[in-house]
């Protein structure tokens, strides 16, 4: 009876080191949250300031850059998380992934739609130092967004394609084989009916000369098929 007793309080103790865990866990998020979302805002764009440096063509550049290519490339990698063979553990890291590599894009959007003081001031940098980064940064998303969807249905649709016309191969694959067989059979039915052999070495040469013998026999069937001359 006391081992029996100590089995749900031992559980009951799991349960609350859980709990405490879970909140801890909670806390350190939220924190994590206001320190980086007072920091990063800021650090990004000094960034893109320092790369673009008040030059106009450059922002256009920089701007297309992060946007296409951190938008296409984490699209790229999330759907590798949609095939079957994958596990769900493995379907969850893949996810952290993508995201990480969106994280250039993720900052910007950070900047653009953020409401804290960090992310007012990272505005202010952008507009004078970077003036059409966050502009060419967000047409650059969607078209890589549009292009990772078109891509991802002609794919879909070819891979659609491929199967039916394996499938129709191996259809046409099979009726040939049972056209080969059924002809196979009615010669062979022929031969037997005709006394001559349906089988073994003499079976091919005597096929040879009745076919000869079709052609020169004077009729005007001139099938290439050997004639039933048996009487």
């Amino acid at each position: 009876m006391t081992e029996q007793a100590q089995v749900p309080a031992r559980k009951k103790g799991n349960w609350g080191v859980k709990i405490i865990l879970v909140l801890v866990a909670l806390l350190v998020a939220v924190a994590a949250y206001f320190i980086l979302g007072a920091i990063l805002p800021r650090w990004w764009s000094d960034v893109i300031a320092g790369q673009i440096r008040r030059d106009l063509g450059a922002s256009v550049l920089v701007g297309m850059f992060y946007g296409f290519v951190f938008t296409f490339i984490p699209l790229v990698v999330a759907w590798q998380a949609t095939h079957k063979a994958v596990s769900w553990p493995w379907k969850i890291v893949i996810l952290l992934i993508a995201v990480a590599i969106a994280t250039p894009n993720l900052l910007t959007a950070g900047i653009v739609f953020g409401s804290t003081e960090s992310a007012h001031a990272g505005q202010r940098t952008l507009s004078v130092d970077a003036g059409f980064f966050t502009t060419w940064t967000a047409i650059s998303a969607v078209a890589a967004a549009i292009i990772f969807v078109a891509v991802t249905i002609l794919w879909a649709v070819w891979r659609r394609r491929g199967k039916k016309m394996k499938v129709l191969t191996q259809a046409e694959k099979a009726r040939m084989t049972a056209a080969k067989n059924a002809e196979k059979e009615a010669r062979d039915a022929e031969r037997a009916a005709s006394g001559r052999p349906t089988s073994g070495p003499a079976a091919p040469v005597d096929d040879a000369k009745a076919r000869i013998k079709d052609v020169f026999d004077g009729k005007p069937d001139f099938d290439g098929k050997p004639d039933d001359h048996a009487k």
